[in-house]
């Protein structure tokens, strides 16, 4: 054993052995990928389990509530591209975006994040579909419900809430590991 001696003690220090063997180091890393995988696992059932409830409520009076889920992100791509008008680009001969139907986009958004029983209670709902009709106002999908009984405020807080559930908020948990 090395001695390390100095004017003030005297210590034996042991050296440990490092080295794992071959079978050893494999051991540990299928532990490893265990708790990885398994953590994965986690994430993953963390985002389909998320949910958030909005409470509809002007001048103190609750109209009604519905409980979004994330859209995946090829969801929200879909959802753009179809209410993204394009045009041809001469120059270039590629598709350029030149308008986005941004109520309607907003819907989609809305309705598509919406939980199936909300969906079919408020948004699919065919007798409110006949009441708003009653009313004057052109109804044809569930969209236009959406459009008709949230104010364009109240849409954007949502999305913006949409956005925050599925991780793009800037107080998201992303750390950076250096090597």
């Amino acid at each position: 054993m090395p001695k390390v001696e100095n004017e003030f003690m005297t210590a034996d220090i042991e050296e440990e052995e490092t080295m794992l063997s071959e079978e050893e180091q494999k051991q540990e890393l299928l532990a490893n990928e265990d708790a990885m995988l398994q953590a994965l696992f986690d994430s993953a059932d963390y985002v389909k389990g998320e949910t958030r409830t909005f409470e509809i409520t002007r001048y103190g009076k609750v109209y009604f509530t519905f409980t979004v889920t994330p859209l995946s992100e090829a969801m929200v791509t879909d959802i753009r591209k179809k209410y993204t008008r394009y045009t041809k680009n001469k120059r270039m001969g590629t598709k350029v975006a030149e308008e986005v139907d941004t109520p309607k986009y907003k819907s989609s958004l809305i309705y598509n994040s919406t939980i199936p029983a909300d969906k079919e209670r408020i948004w699919d709902n065919r007798r409110l579909w006949e009441g708003l009709r009653k009313k004057g106002i052109n109804i044809v999908n569930a969209l236009d419900v959406v459009d008709a009984i949230l104010l364009p405020g109240e849409k954007t807080m949502i999305i913006e809430e949409l956005d925050n559930l599925s991780g793009y908020d800037e107080n998201s948990q992303i750390e950076t590991v250096k090597n």
